[in-house]
């Protein structure tokens, strides 16, 4: 684990500068190698032979690990601070994208993904808690809506500039690249942001993982949560794969096209996410609880997937950009979630959901892929019918969390503006 730097107490544009821009700088690089396979696809179907079924464990064997990792690294977070942990593993990351760079075959690739997935499993969860550390509770919302426009932009990244770049490197120098984005970021980190002591450190172990079963109970945290995480789960999970297909084959788009529709609709994901926060605080000072903003976020992101479901290919860009747009409502359920738990315990909270987040995306990404495998490939393509019944089911997914979530949360919306939860 990196060692610490000497604590600083940095203001204004001083405190922006030295925790939010280095942190964003790993989140970015996260969002680009989250993203990159959705236009990277082609090149690796032809040189592994890959199925549907198989480039969707390939890409969401990602998903897998960054899930697996929540929960200890939550508990590392509150330990030894959102700064050590980060910088430290994006250097896994990094060594993960030379893994996929080097690899002859499909068990090094899916090593090497999963080394990508855990090494930038923490980057927005130590985020959030860098900020609870340095910044006002209420203005979390707010920072977290600027951290997605960031996430967005390397999403963005991973679209028609990787097409452009894909003609002139090929794809292994391509993952060489963003592993030497890793380190940079992870050498930012290291050099700039404070250091600020945490109050988990001086507790047990023990006590640390007792305090994650306590999550892990509590009604609030799953009535939120599993709306949150679905929300997020297919979006992520398509935008990150099964969009660009889905623009190929049900669109018609070819790859140049469906490369400009996905950063269109990653650009929008990012102004969602801006909007989305900015939105939440500004209501909430007019007295509108949190809890009911993200509830009509989520309401409405579920609602504007139908037709992507139903196969509306002609309306592909103006579809991807309202469903993308829409989606980051569901991160509302981090500051939520953050505000009724103790401050020392913001890293195990926000590190729980993103457990429960990242395994539904890891199902809905490999579960497409198996599902449009059912119907047979022509002349390289997917058919309709199995993209109708996979999205169909990620839709029925979202829809019942969502329903969960307001028979669960009725009458409650004071406790989301900030109160504690009953044990």
């Amino acid at each position: 684990m990196i060692s610490a730097a000497p604590a600083t107490a940095p203001t204004g544009l001083r405190l922006f500068a030295a925790v939010f821009l280095p942190f964003a700088a790993g989140y970015y690089v996260s969002f680009l190698f989250r993203n990159v396979n959705s236009v990277v696809f082609p090149e690796l179907t032809q040189a592994f032979d890959l199925s549907p079924g198989t480039l969707g464990l390939l890409t969401s064997v990602y998903f897998l690990a960054f899930a697996g990792a929540q929960l200890p690294l939550g508990l590392l977070i509150d330990r030894y601070g959102p700064r050590r942990v980060n910088a430290t593993m994006l250097l896994v990351a990094a060594l993960g994208g030379v893994v996929f760079a080097i690899s002859s075959g499909l068990p090094a690739l899916l090593a090497g993904r999963a080394l990508i997935g855990l090494g930038v499993a923490v980057c927005l969860m130590s985020s959030i808690t860098v900020f609870a550390l340095w910044f006002p509770m209420e203005r979390l919302a707010t920072l977290m809506g600027w951290m997605l426009l960031v996430g967005a932009i390397g999403a963005l990244s991973a679209t028609k500039p990787v097409e452009l770049a894909l003609r002139v490197i090929d794809w292994r120098t391509l993952f060489l690249v963003l592993s030497g984005l890793a380190v940079f970021a992870s050498l930012a980190i290291f050099l700039i942001v404070p250091e600020k002591p945490v109050s988990a450190a001086g507790t047990t172990l023990r006590r640390q993982i007792a305090v994650v079963g306590a999550i892990l109970r509590d009604r609030g945290f799953w009535s939120i949560g599993l709306a949150s995480a679905s929300v997020q789960a297919v979006g992520i999970g398509l935008l990150g794969l099964w969009a660009g297909p889905w623009m190929r084959d049900v669109a018609g788009l070819d790859r140049a096209a469906l490369a400009q529709d996905l950063l269109f609709a990653a650009g929008a994901f990012g102004v969602g996410g801006v909007l989305c926060g900015t939105l939440s605080d500004r209501l909430a000072q007019r007295g509108v609880a949190p809890l009911r903003t993200f509830f009509a976020g989520c309401i409405a992101s579920t609602v504007s997937m139908i037709p992507i479901v139903l196969g509306y290919g002609a309306a592909s860009l103006a579809l991807w950009i309202l469903f993308m747009g829409l989606c980051p409502f569901g991160t509302l359920a981090f500051p939520l979630l953050a505000a009724r738990f103790p401050r020392e315990m913001t890293g195990r909270v926000v590190t729980a959901l993103n457990m429960v987040t990242f395994l539904l995306a890891f199902a809905v990404q490999y579960s497409v892929g198996a599902i449009i495998g059912l119907w047979p490939v022509t002349d390289g393509r997917y058919a309709l019918e199995g993209y109708i019944a996979a999205f169909g089911l990620c839709w029925v997914l979202q829809a019942a969390s969502v329903a969960w979530l307001a028979y669960a949360e009725r009458g409650a919306p004071g406790r989301a503006a900030g109160g504690r939860p009953e044990r």
